[in-house]
């Protein structure tokens, strides 16, 4: 769809269904060149009244709407095709601060996604007159404005899809994932992480036209068609929301995924006593539950959380004692950086140099049953610890190994995270062409990141044969740098290259649900759509 054609048809659709009085060929000229001056006039004396100096606009900040942090960096960075650039950014502020100062908005979770989508094809004006008519007198049609009605909205998804689909309700219940917490990649993100862009477009597309509505529908129907197709694996593997939803994602964007069949499912109809009826009941009977459902929300305002609250990892107290993970702050920012599959699961010691003794032998051999583990090193003399985060199982291999989920990082002091970017080592072959995509392909999959021999081991590719992080072969000396893929910063600390190391140790991970090592492969999703 041309990008002008679906700005006018999307402030065509807010406009006619939030003024049910105004006559078609009125909401017409929304899309059309007779309203461009008005809303850009309007849009100006907004911009004054909110930024009557420049300055206010450069110390202004982008507004979550009590989507969170986490997520605002998500959308920032990541789900809208990668990193947002500063024009886009100032864009996105603008029209915020405008619907939270001009429109009274205090609270919203779906918009921050759903500006970002309409700036995608719509000038700042034309997105903020959108925004204004969507919470024109019944701004529930669209959006959830307060938390109580945010609350609201979730138990009644919850009690649509027990009611439409009460097989695959029974499953997400049991593993959280119908929690207003649980249903956060649609409640709270509308979509934009489960699906392919092109897709969350076309769901744009009838959101305009149908409202809220359009969501239950929707979503209802994308977690049925997903329980379908992941089958037993729910069962055998998934014992949390945030995997349930990853499987999803993983089925959304397979080859099995077809859009269009998807949305017959969505629209589909059954004949009861010869008259043919939707599947999924009308817009006045889910209005009715929401109504139901917020005098329910009133008075669970203060026992529901709505923002995911991160664990540490647990620990699982062996033998030989473990010191480098003990503290809870360190475990936390592992949590975070894990991916979802193991943000629930205790660190077990199989291996430290104040009881194996230092040698790549002994390192090797108890690690040989672990594929996914963490190693922490102590820089001697110093309270900085460092480590990384191996995908596969450590072994003799000087032609390398691992993937793209490998990691650096400092867990102290200052932690921070670096993983491996694809676009880096783009860049480190100095073109954007072709060959160049296919070289850093190469690099992630015939595994460049993993390193290892009899005289060291070593994660990330740097610059004359260095490496991100290295361990020698008696573990006494380390050594960092500016690698290729992670693009990492000195981990010890500026111009520190070389370093004497203290104690390492090596964790591995054991499921908190059965208590079981994950020894294997903890992608429960793996093969399953390829």
């Amino acid at each position: 769809i041309p990008p002008s054609l679906r700005c006018a048809a999307w402030i065509i659709n807010v406009v006619s269904a939030a003024n049910l009085t105004m006559s078609k060929s009125d909401c017409d000229d929304y899309g059309t060149l007779k309203k461009v001056r008005v809303l850009e006039h309007g849009w100006d004396l907004v911009l004054k009244s909110i930024f009557p100096d420049p300055s206010d606009l450069e110390r202004a900040e982008v507004l979550d709407f009590g989507v969170g942090h986490d997520h605002l960096i998500n959308i920032l960075m990541k789900d809208h095709g990668g990193n947002i650039p500063e024009r886009g950014i100032q864009s996105l502020t603008k029209v915020l601060h405008a619907a939270r100062d001009s429109l009274g908005i205090e609270y919203c979770l779906w918009l921050p996604d759903i500006t970002c989508l309409l700036l995608s094809f719509m000038p700042e004006s034309y997105t903020y007159a959108t925004i204004r008519e969507m919470v024109h007198e019944d701004s529930s049609y669209f959006l959830a404005v307060s938390r109580a009605q945010h609350l609201a909205w979730c138990k009644t998804f919850a009690d649509l899809l027990k009611r439409c689909f009460p097989q695959t309700a029974a499953v997400m219940e049991q593993i959280g994932a119908l929690t207003p917490l649980g249903l956060d990649p649609i409640m709270k993100r509308f979509f934009v992480p489960l699906l392919k862009r092109k897709h969350v477009m076309r769901i744009m597309d009838i959101f305009t036209g149908e409202g809220a509505h359009a969501i239950f529908r929707i979503g209802t129907t994308l977690c049925c068609l997903s329980h379908a197709h992941l089958g037993e694996s729910i069962r055998e593997r998934c014992d949390n929301a945030a995997t349930f939803w990853e499987g999803v994602r993983r089925f959304a964007h397979s080859k099995h995924f077809d859009f269009e069949i998807f949305l017959s499912q969505v629209y589909m109809t059954k004949k009861i006593l010869g008259f043919t009826r939707p599947v999924f009941p009308r817009p006045e009977f889910v209005s009715r539950i929401i109504s139901e459902n917020e005098v329910w929300a009133e008075n669970n305002l203060t026992n529901i959380s709505i923002h995911e609250e991160k664990k540490p990892l647990g620990l699982v107290e062996g033998d030989v004692p473990m010191t480098l993970a003990k503290d809870s702050l360190e475990r936390l920012s592992l949590a975070k950086w894990l991916p979802p599959s193991l943000q629930s699961t205790k660190l077990d010691l199989i291996y430290s140099t104040s009881h194996h003794g230092r040698s790549l032998e002994m390192f090797y051999r108890c690690c040989s049953s672990s594929r996914h583990t963490i190693t922490l090193m102590e820089v001697l003399g110093t309270d900085i610890v460092i480590g990384m985060y191996a995908t596969h199982t450590w072994k003799v291999n000087p032609d390398g190994y691992g993937d793209g989920g490998c990691f650096l990082f400092r867990l102290k002091p200052n932690a921070e995270c670096f993983r491996f970017k694809v676009g880096a080592v783009v860049a480190s072959f100095g073109g954007e062409g072709g060959d160049d995509e296919n070289r850093a392909t190469r690099v992630q999959d015939m595994g460049q990141l993993m390193i290892s021999s009899e005289s060291f081991i070593s994660m990330g590719v740097g610059e004359g044969g260095a490496s991100g992080l290295r361990l020698n072969e008696d573990l006494t000396r380390g050594s960092t740098s500016k690698s290729l893929g992670f693009d990492n910063d000195e981990l010890v600390g500026p111009g520190i290259e070389v370093f004497d190391v203290g104690l390492v140790e090596v964790y591995r991970f054991i499921r908190d649900v059965d208590n079981k090592p994950v020894d294997g492969d903890v992608d429960p999703w793996k093969g399953l759509f390829e």
